[in-house]
């Protein structure tokens, strides 16, 4: 990507990029969205095995775990949310459940929403008349999550690998719902990306589709990529693949440096409002916290005021 951003700056520079500043903030609404609507799924999960956790805690501590992405594996970001939610009364065998259940969802739903998008791709759309086949991935996708299916393939490969089989299942109108929920959330991921693309340049709403299947279809890539810190340089990889007939060149040819110049730019924008997600929710449940202290001292002080006289023992 470097070096074909290298070969074409020129044709990058003389291109009419421009800053518009309402879709910079559509993008950032449809980004926190994302991050909000994700940390509550994980939420409702732990709910519906009944194990409520406080919104505000648990978005902390969801929020917190995305710092660990950065390490290769993803190993550290489940270890580190199973140990911080445990002090809310969260038994480890149900929140590593909770996290194989959530990345489960995440995955069936991103492969949905890239099966129902990728047939208006324009690269595919003369490749084969079978491209409309993927649209089975759906239906398969919820079959797949049916606790009875996830009994028995899900818990014989996990011994396969030596791992904790899975006992509590949820019921399988949750994993339709849930579903659903992450289903939609994907969606609103590539209106930011969508609108994030609106920031920097012009982009035809023809290509409306390719950007909402890009985001799932770049996060599920990461995901196969684990050792790649937050799928960096793979996720930018499969924007600039998808997306390059959106950035054409002077001549109206798909330009993969332009593509991919954008990619880099969205990748610092979502870093950057990632880390400003992380810090405001830190902030909150520390400002909350202090206050709480601040408070119970401080009525400690009106009741040693009011009382102490009476009983000195105070």
């Amino acid at each position: 990507m470097g070096k074909k951003i290298q070969t074409d700056w020129p044709e990058i520079t003389s291109r009419d990029w421009q800053i518009d500043i309402p879709w910079l903030i559509v993008s950032l609404v449809m980004l926190l969205a994302l991050y909000m609507g994700h940390a509550c799924g994980w939420l409702i999960i732990l709910k519906r095995f009944n194990y409520p956790v406080p919104f505000l805690p648990g978005i902390y501590v969801w929020c917190k775990s995305l710092l660990a992405r950065y390490i290769p594996g993803n190993v550290m970001m489940v270890v580190g949310r199973v140990v911080m939610i445990e002090p809310y009364g969260v038994p480890k065998r149900i929140s590593l459940t909770s996290v194989a259940y959530e990345q489960a969802l995440l995955l069936s739903s991103a492969a949905t929403v890239i099966a129902v998008a990728l047939p208006f791709w324009p690269k595919l759309q003369n490749f084969s008349t079978w491209i409309w086949l993927v649209l089975v991935v759906p239906p398969m996708a919820v079959i797949l999550l049916h606790p009875t299916v996830l009994n028995r393939i899900g818990n014989y490969l996990l011994r396969k690998v030596k791992r904790e089989a899975i006992e509590e299942f949820l019921p399988f109108r949750d994993i339709v719902a849930i579903f659903f929920y992450y289903c939609f959330f994907w969606i609103v991921s590539g209106m930011g990306l969508f609108a994030m693309a609106q920031t920097v340049t012009f982009v035809s709403w023809s290509s409306f589709p390719i950007f909402i299947a890009s985001t799932p279809l770049a996060w599920l890539t990461s995901v196969l990529f684990f050792i790649s810190p937050s799928g960096l340089g793979v996720r930018e990889g499969v924007y600039a693949f998808t997306l390059d007939f959106a950035f054409p060149d002077s001549n109206g040819d798909p330009s993969l440096a332009i593509a991919s110049a954008f990619a880099i730019l969205t990748r610092f924008w979502q870093t950057l409002v990632e880390i400003a997600v992380v810090a405001v929710v830190m902030a909150l449940v520390k400002i909350r916290h202090i206050k709480i202290k601040a408070a119970t001292a401080e009525e400690m002080k009106d009741d040693e005021d009011i009382h102490g006289r009476d009983n000195p023992t105070i």
